[in-house]
């Protein structure tokens, strides 16, 4: 306790200039903030362990992930799936795969092969649309396509997160040991009560009583949830006194999803994840002095800095100050992190451009765009690592940094692949490869 105040004046030190360097360098910040954390630790300035701090990082963590679901539109996602689900399975599999056999080809257990796999398939949304934005390229057919892709890619994580973890634990003390039917048959119990209870807040509880529902049939049900909302309704949480309160609602809500998670065996972000996605703007809106107003945009606003500028941020510091420096360690590791790399960034660019290409009906330049669009790994691939070395110890400290310096490479690779793809995606370059015109015509 007597040096908090100095370690936290530092880490937002540490905020600040990763802020400004991930600005003017078009970077993800959240890579600075984990060099600049390594650095500190190995400097003695930051502490190894700090459990005061880890626990702001871990409020921080489900904010960011109550942020990233609250940008996200459930409609818009709904319609994007029809044209992006193969590039998010696709593009998401063989990730997995590169990750999962790299780790075997090493000698490496099941459950740290799966965890692996696991790493290599959320993409990095914020770090590839800063990139395309960067480019002007934010608005595009191919945003649009990275976008819904990866949204279901960090999904399908969050939800592979949810099963492996809780098996990995069950068998770690055991190498050899056999996985009890028994066992995975509660988990995934678990899991599909888990994303019931998630679901039916979601899509039962959480909607208005629109004049829209008065002439349609409903079940008993959905029937007892309209009286619940005319007492206890989504947008009369948010609205109340004008919306005074609005942030402090929308903070409780994460926090109230987020335990429900904990207490069911998962980790608290992926019921904040759920929460944002299932907000809508309409819930927002109320009628002051016989005018309509509308307070996400100033909600957002703050949520946005308690996420990404504030509370969000001191994980990721946290998380750099795991990497102790070891010179054997990095030699050991480097020719491992550089062949999951090349795995990742073949696999991952081929699957999604092809994806893209012949399920979502995407034009050539479109495809290959959406392919180094997906190459990017943060937030979630980050959780997983920390759930996995941080928290329950499931990786070596050989293995973190191996993933650690595969995702630093693969990041600062988007940006300057879509740097150099752009003149061909807008037809000012030409490219034909074995007769196909991979550029714009």
């Amino acid at each position: 306790m007597e040096h908090l105040w100095i370690y936290t004046s530092i880490i937002l030190a540490i905020v600040v200039a990763a802020k400004i360097l991930s600005t003017r360098t078009n970077t993800v910040d959240v890579l600075w903030l984990i060099i600049f954390g390594a650095i500190a630790v190995n400097l003695g300035i930051l502490p190894e362990e700090n459990n005061i701090l880890e626990a702001i990082g871990d409020w921080g963590i489900v904010f960011v992930m109550f942020a990233l679901g609250f940008e996200e539109n459930i409609h818009n996602f709904m319609e994007g799936l029809k044209r992006s689900w193969g590039i998010a399975i696709i593009g998401a599999f063989f990730p997995f795969l590169a990750g999962y056999y790299t780790a075997a080809l090493f000698g490496y257990s099941f459950n740290v092969s799966m965890i692996w796999g696991l790493t290599m398939t959320a993409t990095a949304v914020s770090l590839t649309m800063v990139s395309l934005k960067a480019e002007g390229l934010q608005t595009s057919h191919a945003a649009t396509g990275i976008m819904t892709a990866a949204v279901l890619d960090d999904v399908l994580s969050l939800i592979g997160l949810s099963i492996l973890i809780p098996i990995a634990l069950s068998t770690q003390s055991d190498v050899n040991a056999i996985i009890d039917l028994t066992s995975i048959g509660y988990i995934l119990l678990k899991v599909i009560l888990f994303f019931f209870i998630i679901l039916f807040i979601g899509i039962v509880l959480f909607p208005d009583s629109l004049e829209s529902e008065k002439d349609k049939k409903h079940g008993p049900i959905f029937k007892m949830a309209v009286k619940v909302r005319k007492y206890f309704g989504i947008r009369k949480l948010l609205t109340v006194y004008n919306g005074r309160f609005t942030p402090l609602v929308m903070i409780f809500i994460a926090m109230t999803f987020g335990a429900i998670a904990h207490n069911m065996g998962f980790h608290p972000a992926i019921g904040a994840y759920f929460a944002g996605l299932f907000l809508k703007e309409e819930y927002f809106t109320c009628t002051t002095n016989k005018k309509m107003e509308n307070h996400k945009k100033a909600a957002e606003f703050v949520i946005n800095h308690l996420a990404f500028s504030i509370f969000g941020p001191i994980f990721f510091v946290m998380l750099g100050t795991k990497l102790l420096f070891d010179t054997e360690i990095l030699m050991d590791i480097l020719p491992i992190a550089l062949l999951l790399f090349a795995a990742v960034l073949v696999l991952q660019i081929l699957s999604a451009a092809l994806a893209a290409r012949y399920t979502g009906h995407y034009k050539w330049h479109e495809s290959i765009m959406i392919g180094f669009g997906m190459l990017g790994r943060a937030e979630l691939a980050f959780i997983v690592i920390d759930i996995a070395y941080a928290e329950n110890h499931l990786i070596t400290i050989q293995q973190f940094y191996a993933l650690m310096i595969t995702i630093f490479l693969l990041n600062i690779t988007v940006p300057t692949l879509i740097k150099w793809w752009k003149p061909y995606y807008k037809g000012e370059r030409y490219l034909k490869i074995f007769g196909l015109i991979l550029s714009k015509t």
